[in-house]
């Protein structure tokens, strides 16, 4: 008998002292993607925001000073205006902003009243006739255009009276359906006086019902007295 069929668990190796049937234990596999890529711990040197250098910066007066400078960019101020007004936590900003828009005291005897109360009037006047004149023009478009949807509806019908007018003329009236919806019921069926007619009238029903047993129920005995009787 034959073992060419069977495998062969323990072929034959080279080795420096041959053996027919000699076992020998699979060797140590080492991947290279096991090996220990960062070997050293990456720190921060000078100029990449050391531990060091934070730790000797001044945020409160970097904060401060780029305050400053955008109060100044948005006011429009010069270079000469002082620091206290845009420190962070004095309040001057408050201050200068309350003081800006405080009410300012406007003297009773200014002669410049007069010429306002006049242009205020003639103002008034101008803008009354402008009004005025806005409604009419208003009032006009209206009535124009009431006019205008009058007169195409007017056409239309007229229209459809003539298209009307030519088919009764010449076509067929019983394809004009516009007149109205036709009543196509039958009122009297053709068969309700035929000899055959609801002869299982006076039949009783049978009721369906469910047998679970296969060999008693309806469809087995119509199949029986259908096949077998």
């Amino acid at each position: 008998m034959t073992t060419a069929h069977r495998p062969t668990w323990a072929p034959a190796k080279g080795h420096e002292e041959q053996g027919g049937a000699r076992m020998f234990g699979p060797s140590h596999k080492h991947s290279k993607l096991d090996d220990n890529a960062h070997m050293t711990l990456k720190t921060r040197t000078d100029g990449q925001q050391s531990i060091k250098e934070l730790m000797a910066r001044d945020f409160k007066a970097e904060l401060e000073e780029k305050e400053r400078k955008h109060f100044k960019k948005k006011l429009g101020g010069g270079d000469g205006g002082g620091d206290g007004e845009l420190m962070l936590g004095d309040g001057g900003i408050e201050e200068s902003s309350a003081a800006r828009f405080a009410p300012k005291a406007i003297d009773a005897d200014d002669s410049d009243d007069d010429d306002d109360d006049g242009a205020s009037g003639s103002d008034s006047d101008d803008d009354e006739d402008d009004t005025a004149a806005l409604l009419a023009e208003l009032d006009r478009i209206k009535t124009e255009r009431a006019e205008e949807a009058a007169r195409k509806e007017a056409d239309r019908l007229e229209a459809e009276a003539l298209e009307r007018a030519e088919e009764v003329a010449g076509g067929n009236p019983l394809l004009d359906l516009r007149q109205g919806a036709a009543d196509f019921t039958v009122k009297r069926r053709w068969d309700d006086d035929v000899v055959f007619k609801n002869q299982t009238r006076g039949e009783p029903k049978s009721q369906k019902r469910f047998i679970n047993d296969t060999i008693r129920s309806d469809f087995h005995k119509r199949f029986l007295n259908k096949y077998i009787k």
